[in-house]
């Protein structure tokens, strides 16, 4: 996961109040998603060069996106980019529009200006929103790509948008964390990642060290005082100050509970399917267990191409720490079906299991049927583990998808071995035509 974080100040000697107004605090790449294992360590974080040209530099827009949201949920406010300190003024402008329409609003940013970030979150506080962050996909930016520049265009073309929500590819750091704080309910899904630093100055603007030093006091009293008013323990300030600049820390889900930034007991994702880094279907959740370490380990349930015509279905879980106790096998109960899944290996905090499957097994698995995951072992307190239950939600259009992906790795595959010159071969780097 790429994250950097720098913080913008334009400033003159004569008017120090302006530091404020022109801070940014923003990460400046596009994260990567971690390949298998599935679940990457909570404290794995990597720097990498500025992408000028990415999507996440624009400057942020606002516009109304349609579709599944959520229980009773079929609309939402899409906020994508870099905040700016225009930023308030946009939403406003979009508000105006929805009139007495409440949506929540799902965040997808890389950060930008601290005093953009905190007019915005006051706007978003007073209006009383729910905030959330997931990624936008507008349908309509299928053809030319969801980072092309007409999809941008459409994006601030003002026009209601069919699209889908995918927490996949989301971001939401340093300033962008601030605007999440701002929500009368803040939820982060399963399996998102924030990130926070201290802020820091733009070496570029050869500014003095008493200058460096009264825009940092000056940024961070803001910044504190923004989230006395939302309501939000100062220890998120705090555990942000302490980190520099040039590096980050990234929230776990114990993080985010204790900084009051999504307090559920239990949150998951539906079935995804996906093409990058590599095709597979998963599905993401969080689950309270109160044990020491972590309170709330994160798991994931993924289904991917196997050997020959089988399917690879890995369950992978935080645990509390690291221990030299043997782990025991998971036993995952679907639609009556019992599969014994033993373990594999360790990789940090992270158990991981897999087995093979038949293609057939689960076909016939409908949507409305729960996944009971179960293991051996008590909980702190002496008594039996119970099973973790999780739903089906979009788990058939998922797993089509992922067979007729699997069946033409398989024909590809057959056409290289058997030396088909018309056949671009996936194992020289490319696919099939």
């Amino acid at each position: 996961m790429t994250r950097h974080f720098v913080i913008t100040l334009a400033i003159a000697a004569t008017a120090l109040v302006a530091i404020a107004s022109a801070a940014t605090w923003s990460s400046a790449a596009t994260p990567d998603r971690p390949a298998p294992p599935p679940v990457a360590t909570r404290r794995a974080a990597a720097r990498g060069p500025e992408a000028s040209k990415s999507p996440d530099r624009l400057p942020i827009t606002f516009f109304v996106a349609t579709g599944p949201c959520g229980a009773g949920c079929d609309g939402w406010i899409a906020a994508e980019g870099r905040i700016d300190a225009d930023a308030s003024g946009r939403l406003r402008k979009l508000l105006g529009r929805l009139g007495e329409r409440k949506l929540q609003l799902f965040l997808n940013s890389p950060g930008g200006s601290v005093m953009g970030a905190i007019e915005l979150g006051r706007l978003i506080r007073s209006r009383g929103l729910a905030v959330s962050v997931a990624r936008t996909l507008p349908a309509g930016c299928r053809d030319d790509g969801q980072d092309s520049k007409a999809c941008d265009a459409l994006k601030r073309s003002g026009q209601d948008l069919a699209s889908a929500l995918d927490a996949s590819g989301v971001m939401c750091n340093s300033a962008c964390v601030l605007v999440l704080a701002s929500g009368t309910r803040r939820t982060v899904p399963p399996g998102v990642r924030l990130a926070v630093h201290a802020i820091g100055v733009d070496a570029r603007k050869n500014l003095s060290p008493p200058l460096v030093a009264a825009a940092t006091r000056i940024g961070n009293a803001k910044i504190v005082d923004f989230l006395h008013d939302m309501g939000t323990p100062k220890a998120l300030f705090d555990a942000a100050n302490v980190v520099p600049h040039e590096s980050s820390r990234v929230l776990g889900r114990d993080d985010l509970v204790r900084f009051g930034l999504d307090t559920r007991e239990f949150a998951e994702a539906e079935w995804r399917f996906r093409e990058q880094p590599f095709v597979a279907m998963t599905k993401t959740f969080f689950l309270h267990t109160g044990e020491a370490g972590i309170a709330y380990p994160e798991g994931l349930v993924q289904l991917n191409c196997g050997a020959a015509k089988s399917v690879r279905l890995t369950f992978a879980r935080e645990r509390a720490a690291v221990t030299s106790d043997s782990a025991r096998p998971v036993r995952l109960a679907i639609a009556g079906q019992r599969i014994d899944v033993p373990y594999l290996r360790r990789a940090g905090t992270i158990d991981i299991h897999s087995t093979s499957l038949s293609p057939d097994a689960i076909a016939a698995t409908p949507d409305d049927t729960a996944l009971e995951v179960s293991s051996d072992g008590v909980t702190a307190d002496g008594k039996a583990r119970p099973p973790v239950v999780l739903a089906m939600t979009g788990f058939s259009a998922a797993y089509a998808r992922l067979r007729q992906a699997c069946a033409a790795t398989i024909r590809a595959d057959t056409a290289c071995s058997r030396g088909i010159p018309a056949m671009r071969c996936a194992g020289a780097g490319e696919t099939t035509p």
